[in-house]
């Protein structure tokens, strides 16, 4: 299954963008941490914890270890125009063998009234292909140059995005950072079901 044919059968061609969770129209956003704002660094660990914790019960809900997934990984390369390697495939996919399955386009994302190119990473594959603990980590640790581990992000003026398709139900999962994630869903129960179980965390949603 490829992306640009899921999303055309089930989001109307929708571009997996960082603000491709204004531009459909059921979904849910869940911000993490509890709101403990306290600060982060490599000896004040409390909140990232609270976040593994929260960000592994979400996939659960959303992922079962045998579904299909699309992995999308987005960098935006500066005006170099390099070829930007966010060393994502050796770091967190099982099998090495599944490289000569990566799908790589290019697009131009209008944000605004700006122009920025994607280089954008897709890869089919299990969800028990991955080593999905240690990415989702890797999402939370996107802003904090001292945690580890991190994707890479030289020529880019982003740093890297990771969308989880589930090819099952039809979700879209996006962890954007240490903040929070988006849910986007086509099955009304399902995203129905969702809320109800997220009822007391702090989130957002639509409808």
């Amino acid at each position: 299954m490829q992306l640009k044919k899921f999303m055309e059968e089930h989001y109307n061609g929708l571009a997996l963008s960082p603000d491709f969770y204004h531009n459909w129209d059921t979904g849910i956003h869940v911000e993490l941490g509890n709101d403990n704002h306290q600060n982060y660094d490599k000896h004040n660990l409390p909140r990232f914890h609270i976040e593994y914790k929260q960000v592994s019960e979400i996939v659960g809900l959303l992922f079962k270890k045998t579904d299909d997934v699309i992995v999308v990984v987005n960098s935006y390369p500066d005006e170099t125009k390099n070829t930007v390697n966010p060393n994502f495939f050796k770091r967190y996919v099982k099998n090495q063998k599944k490289k000569y399955s990566l799908l790589l386009q290019e697009y131009t994302w209008l944000f605004d009234e700006d122009k920025i190119s994607v280089q954008q990473m897709e890869l089919y594959c299990k969800v028990l292909d991955l080593k999905l603990e240690l990415l989702l980590k890797t999402c939370i640790h996107e802003d904090f140059l001292s945690q580890n581990p991190r994707l890479k992000r030289k020529h880019s003026i982003y740093a890297p995005d990771v969308f989880l398709v589930n090819t099952n139900t039809k979700c879209i999962f996006h962890l954007y950072d240490d903040n929070g994630c988006e849910i986007l869903n086509t099955d009304m129960e399902f995203h129905a079901d969702l809320l109800d179980y997220f009822k007391e965390w702090n989130t957002q949603s639509k409808p």
